[in-house]
């Protein structure tokens, strides 16, 4: 009798872990489903082709050098004590400035990335940059002479100020056409918003998560904190997910060098003000479990997929599973067996293919291949069945089930009835019939893994020796991450963020290894594809959170401090006007209220992101 209910405990429990292992994994962001694109594909193809060993650890090696390069540069210019007031302290101005004209940058290159009729040349960028740069930082110490200096939580109070005259430079350099051409293509512009929305909360979430994590140190409530920071991380992954859902080339790119960029930079934050080895231990634990689950998973996706490429390609020789997947689009014959629902052709992002390729492409489209649902690609807007849907439900119903039934007609398939018959008839088991969108997936699988793996690699080797260099810079003593640390000490501390990521980079190699062995693919490549066709993205994203995570760790970015005199209460409650009238005239407005209820705690955090479109 006790034995049955010792078994019977052990079979719940065994349901019950299997149930939240699944569950936790379908919420990750490298298998929710999404697929590489035809064009992507072909492209990551032909860059494996043409580019050489040399280039490529070049690209991988060189990624982080212009953002470390920015942060060194910047530490260069001395700070003064903030007690000193805003007319002494040019150092922080100078960060000031720069941080305001890299963040305008990388946003207006984000909104060519998303709207595509978004025209923006170089020397737009240097005007741009230089606009931002001098007024923000002129409207930024208007408001410390007034209020006072520091100013309370400079980062965050001035973002609508930021936002402001981003947009009000914006329309004078791009022009009042341009303006309007991108007004037209309201979903864009509203996945654009949006995203930047999504993006402005990576500055408030961890900080806050930094000072519960702080406070819970040496507390009962330690292991919960530090098990939240996984969680925190999965949120706002799907967040960003799903905002991008019609991007999904941009995706990998768009989420890891955010979310993952953050959770790995403080995490080596962490491993160096650790209170106990318990806790080093934990946060090493929960990160490495979290990678041998994600190398399960893909280890048993890839198990048998280059078996039933053969397959399907008739014994094709090569052993590439790029290859055979290119060989399978180019060749008629067995791309005809496949089953193409939700596959599309274009991809969001601009690519330079061969003539061949773009042949191909076209070919697709023309032959009813085109299941962008709208969204336009780097080619330009592509024909849609949205536009045809019927508004009753049982036709929209049927429309659905057609866009997904979507066929080619070229010549070899004509005589074919039904795509899933033709697959199913034509092999021996119906599991081949889907190799083709099977293996986008884990392409794009793929992608998001190895960037993750990259930066969780690279970020606490770069933090080891910007600990190391920093105590060197006479700004050290302003730093607050680094108030605690001295010539005779740092060296310890930083031995503790460099062992931490000696472990990330032989994860990435454990990663490497078994993406070789089991599909005969150089991660390497996939990596510099994205570092190096995507750079203005990627490049944008490490300096703007680099200098936000860093440079804005100060004591010139400013705490809160009540100020009851009548001269700056009226002007708060002016500046609260004008952005209220921006807001009552302006075309879009995102509020966003995020409830933060942990270990007993509620935060409740209102953040107002103001947009201001000008006509």
């Amino acid at each position: 009798m006790r034995s049955s209910t010792v078994r019977h405990g052990i079979q719940r429990i065994q349901r019950g872990s299997s149930l939240v292992y699944h569950r936790w994994q379908s919420l990750q962001v490298s298998y929710r489903g999404n697929k590489y694109s035809v064009e992507r594909l072909l492209a990551l193809d032909e860059y494996t082709e043409k580019t050489s060993v040399l280039r490529v650890a070049m690209v991988v090696s060189g990624a982080l050098v212009p953002m470390v390069i920015l942060v060194i540069s910047q530490e260069s210019v001395p700070l003064n004590d903030p007690r000193e007031g805003w007319r002494a302290n040019y150092g922080f101005w100078v960060r000031v400035g720069i941080l305001s004209g890299v963040v305008s940058m990388a946003i207006v290159n984000q909104a060519k990335a998303i709207i595509r009729t978004t025209v923006f040349s170089l020397r737009q960028f240097v005007l741009l940059f230089g606009c931002q740069a001098l007024t923000y930082l002129v409207v930024s110490m208007g408001v410390a002479a007034c209020v006072g200096f520091p100013i309370p939580f400079f980062a965050l109070s001035t973002i609508p100020l930021l936002f402001l005259l981003l947009l009000v430079w914006f329309t004078i350099i791009a022009g009042k056409q341009c303006i309007r051409e991108m007004l037209q293509h309201t979903k864009e512009v509203t996945t654009f918003v949006l995203y930047i929305c999504t993006q402005m909360l990576m500055p408030l979430v961890y900080p806050i998560y930094e000072v519960m994590f702080y406070a819970a140190s040496n507390t009962a409530y330690e292991i919960q904190v530090v098990l939240l920071l996984p969680v925190i991380k999965l949120v706002v992954k799907n967040v960003i997910l799903r905002i991008t859902k019609n991007l999904e080339d941009l995706t990998p790119e768009a989420v890891i060098f955010t979310v993952d960029f953050y959770n790995a930079l403080y995490l080596a934050t962490f491993m160096e003000s650790a209170s106990s080895i318990d806790t080093m231990l934990i946060l090493i634990g929960t990160d490495v479990s979290q990678m041998a689950m994600v190398m399960f998973k893909l280890r048993r996706r890839t198990a048998t997929i280059l078996h039933r490429l053969h397959t399907v390609m008739n014994g094709f020789g090569s052993e590439d599973l790029l290859a055979l997947l290119c060989f399978l689009c180019r060749n008629q014959d067995t791309f005809a067996t496949q089953s193409i629902e939700n596959v599309r052709v274009r991809s969001c992002l601009a690519h330079r293919l061969s003539p061949e390729d773009n042949n191909l492409l076209s070919k697709l489209e023309k032959s009813g291949l085109d299941t962008d649902f709208g969204w336009p690609s780097a080619e330009g807007p592509m024909c849609s069945l949205l536009n045809t849907v019927p508004k009753k439900k049982m036709q929209l119903f049927c429309v659905r089930r057609l866009q997904n039934a979507v066929h080619p007609n070229w010549k070899s398939i004509h005589g074919s009835s039904s795509r899933s018959g033709t697959t199913c008839n034509g092999l021996k088991e119906a599991q081949y019939c889907g190799i083709l969108r099977e293996t986008l997936e884990m392409l794009y699988t793929m992608e998001c893994l190895v960037l993750t793996a990259y930066l969780e690699a690279f970020i606490p080797l770069f933090y080891g020796n910007y600990m190391m260099i920093m105590v060197n810079f006479p700004n050290a003593e302003y730093h607050t991450d680094l108030k605690n640390f001295t010539h005779q000490n740092v060296h310890h501390t930083a031995t503790i963020v460099f062992l931490f990521g000696l472990l990330q980079v032989v994860s990435f190699w454990l990663l490497a290894a078994l993406i070789s062995r089991k599909c005969d693919m150089n991660v390497l490549y996939q990596l510099a594809f994205v570092l190096e066709t995507q750079m203005p993205l990627v490049q944008g994203k490490l300096m703007i959170w680099m200098l936000v995570t860093l440079a804005c760790r100060v004591v010139h970015f400013g705490t809160y401090v009540v100020r009851t005199d009548c001269y700056t209460v009226k002007l708060m409650v002016w500046y609260s006007s004008l952005i209220n009238f921006l807001l009552y005239r302006s075309r879009l407005f995102v509020s966003i209220w995020l409830d933060f209820q942990v270990v007993a705690t509620c935060f409740k955090v209102n953040i107002y992101i103001y947009i201001y479109i000008w006509e």
